[in-house]
Formats: structure tokens, C-alpha cells, sequence
């Protein structure tokens, strides 16, 4: 009987083109299905995360996608068709596939921004939570702009050399009426990435000093020791010099201890120790200093330095006043003078 059958032909193609199409149709639903169900297994599975689970789901997503559509086209290749039908079947494949990768970038993005939340929803600031939603959506836009110009041009034929240019200077004027805004939001991507500070956060900033009470896109909003509310655009915040006082790990507070020129060596040395043993023994201490290290004008000066392993600033003072309170009474029992500030006249005949 031979093979002579195979290239019996039905409109216009040979038998085995039929076949060839429906063992790759088997295969491809083959391949389908077992990965389809290898997936769901991943996915489902307890031991793995969120974001390990998400992926899955976009691979599985993507085979539903990407098997059919290479089907269909592969299908269409084995048969003999007219030059035209062809270059129709190609140039819509070609539609096809620009947008399913436009498509299967965009979840790219979707889960890259389901990470980053993840990672925002566990840091303190709210200015990460508001920016990543705003971040993934601008480069979905960009991604489907930049698409939809290469359909137009590899796929409708058409020249877009004059459309580039027309959004050249259409951006170009949006972007001078709205450049403020522009470099606040930059500012705002700049703070989330540098992180100098946090909500709650006690910062000085361009001469204000006070805690960070919100971060927004546009500004950022600070409230000074005094009550009062400053809001400070988000570019001059990342160009500007920040202290963070909440990332000191202790309090520094420095001081001179002046006492009056009548008092004894002695005496003097038992004022360092009186110093050095209240600082010593107060809870607050994380680090100390006391030492003689001036005569004055009108007193002998010693250095105290205090640092206070209290951030809060209601119980650092609370701190400072318990130890300022401690060495008077101290210096008191001692009978240890305070010196201020006096002039000895000598009149001379």
C-alpha cells in the first residue's frame, strides 16, 4: 500500500500536514496539562511563601498564554497557504504576541510591586505604602506606551518618527509647567530610598527642628518643640543637610561646673569625685565625663559630660534635672561654692 497516502492531498495540502497538526496539538496539551498540574502542587503547597506562591501562579499564567498562542501559529506553518494568507497570519501573530508580552510585563510589574509591599508594610513610614502603588502604575504606563509605538510600527507599518516627536514636545511642556511637582516626587523617591528618616522621627532640618509627623509625595511635614506645624517641600529636603537626633543612640549634654577661686585643692578633688559618683550611679548614664580643665576669669571651671541613654525627651530632662539636683545638694552638704561672675577693684594711692 506504501506511504502514498500521506501525500494524498485535501484542500490543497497533503494528508501527513493534517496529522502532524494533531500530534502537535496532543503534545502541546500534553505539556499543558502536566505543567498545568506541577504548578498547582507548587502553589498550593504549605511550606512555601506568598511571593514563592505568586510566582507560580504567573508562570502558570504565562504557559496558558504562551502554549495556545505558539500552537495556533505553529499549526498554521505546517499548511501550504496562499503568500497572502501568510503574511496576514503573520503580521497578526506578531499583533498577538507584542501584546501578550506587553501583558506579561505588566504582571512582571504587578509581582515585583506585591513584593515591595510586603517590604513596605513592615517598615514604619507611610511614604514607601503610597509610593510603590504610584511607582507600578507609571511603569505600566511606560511599558504599554512604548508597546503600542512598536504595534504601530512593526505592525501596522506605520512611522512613528513624527508621533515621537510630537510627544517630545509635549512632554517637554508638561514637564517645564509641572517641574516643582516633578522634583518633589523625586525628592519623595529619594527619601524612601535613602530612608534619613521616619515618621516620628526627631530631625533639624533647614533650621527647624521638631518631629517628622507625615512624608508625602509633595512635602514633608514636620512639628517643631514649640507646636508649630512646617511643611518643607520634598526637594529641598533631599538637597538639604538632616540631622536625625532620634538615630543618636544616647544624649549628649555638656556643662561647666564653675567654682570660686577660694576653694581648696582638696575640695576641688572632692568635687570631681562628687560629679564622677552621681553620674556614676544615675540610672540614665550610658557614658560620663568630669575634669578640671580651666581656670576662668572669675572661677576654676570643671568640664562635665553626661550621656543620656534616654531618648525620650520628657525623661531625659527628667534625668538631667535629677542629677542637676543631686549636685547641688551635694555641693551644699560639701560647702563647695558656686562662683559667678565678680571684679576685684584695687585702688591705689
Amino acid at each position: 500500500m506504501g506511504t502514498g497516502w500521506l501525500h494524498y492531498q485535501i484542500w490543497g495540502n497533503e494528508v501527513w500536514r493534517y496529522g502532524a497538526v494533531f500530534l502537535l496539538l496532543v503534545a502541546a496539551f500534553g505539556i499543558y496539562q502536566g505543567s498545568r498540574y506541577f504548578l498547582h502542587r507548587l502553589s498550593t503547597a504549605k511550606d512555601h511563601s506568598h511571593t514563592a506562591r505568586a510566582l507560580f501562579i504567573f508562570s502558570q499564567q504565562l504557559l496558558q498564554g504562551i502554549i495556545p498562542l505558539l500552537v495556533v501559529w505553529g499549526a498554521f506553518r505546517l499548511f501550504v497557504l496562499p503568500p497572502a494568507v501568510e503574511v496576514a497570519i503573520d503580521r497578526l501573530f506578531l499583533a498577538l504576541l507584542t501584546i501578550f508580552i506587553l501583558y506579561l510585563l505588566t504582571r512582571v510589574v504587578d509581582l515585583w510591586v506585591t513584593v515591595l509591599k510586603q517590604r513596605a508594610a513592615r517598615t514604619e513610614s507611610a511614604l514607601d505604602d503610597q509610593l510603590v502603588p504610584i511607582l507600578g502604575k507609571s511603569i505600566k504606563w511606560f511599558i504599554w506606551i512604548i508597546g503600542a509605538l512598536l504595534f504601530l510600527q512593526n505592525v501596522l507599518n506605520y512611522n512613528i518618527s513624527s508621533l515621537i516627536a510630537g510627544l517630545g514636545i509635549g512632554g517637554l511642556a508638561i514637564g517645564l509647567a509641572a517641574q516643582d511637582t516633578i522634583a518633589n516626587m523625586f525628592g519623595a523617591v529619594m527619601i524612601f530610598v535613602d530612608r534619613p528618616f521616619k515618621v516620628g522621627d526627631a530631625i533639624s532640618l533647614e533650621g527647624f527642628e521638631g518631629s517628622v509627623e507625615s512624608i508625602g509625595l509633595r512635602s514633608t511635614r514636620v512639628r517643631t518643640w514649640d507646636g508649630t506645624l512646617v511643611t518643607i517641600p520634598n526637594r529641598t529636603v533631599a538637597a538639604a543637610n538632616i540631622t536625625n537626633l532620634t538615630a543618636r543612640p544616647m544624649r549628649r549634654t555638656t556643662f561647666t561646673v564653675e567654682l570660686v577661686y577660694d576653694t581648696s585643692t582638696e575640695q576641688l578633688e572632692r568635687a570631681l569625685a562628687i560629679l564622677r559618683e552621681i553620674m556614676e550611679t544615675h540610672p540614665s548614664t550610658g557614658q560620663y565625663r568630669a575634669y578640671f580643665n580651666q581656670f576662668g576669669d572669675f572661677s576654676l571651671n570643671i568640664l562635665v559630660q553626661h550621656w543620656c541613654k534616654f531618648m525620650d525627651y520628657d525623661a531625659y530632662l527628667k534625668a538631667i534635672e535629677e542629677i542637676n539636683l543631686e549636685i547641688k545638694r551635694r555641693f551644699e552638704v560639701a560647702g563647695l561654692e558656686f562662683a559667678f561672675p565678680t571684679q576685684t577693684i584695687a585702688l591705689k594711692k
